[in-house]
């Protein structure tokens, strides 16, 4: 094949996100957020399209995002499977 017509080599892909929480507000997003941190999972906030009110920067719903290879591993986090003792 002619130089010419070589590809250029393809740029790498940014990491795909997941959503594994919907938070009430950007504070209990945040607490999320934390609890992810503790374990070693790095996480980001994005407001959530439907409840977008910009006169209220901190309400509103929150999406807590994770990559996606990390995200089964946030869900066990989040949700245990084993119900709190009495």
């Amino acid at each position: 094949m002619s130089p010419w017509f070589r590809r250029a080599p393809r740029p790498e892909r940014p990491p795909e996100f997941v959503r594994v929480a919907i938070a009430l507000n950007q504070v209990e997003g945040e607490m999320i957020q934390g609890m992810l941190a503790a374990e070693g999972i790095p996480s980001y906030l994005r407001r959530n399209a439907a409840f977008d009110v910009p006169d209220m920067l901190a309400g509103g719903a929150r999406d807590v995002m994770v990559p996606g290879a990390r995200g089964l591993e946030a869900h066990a986090i989040l949700d245990p499977l084993e119900p709190p003792g009495d």
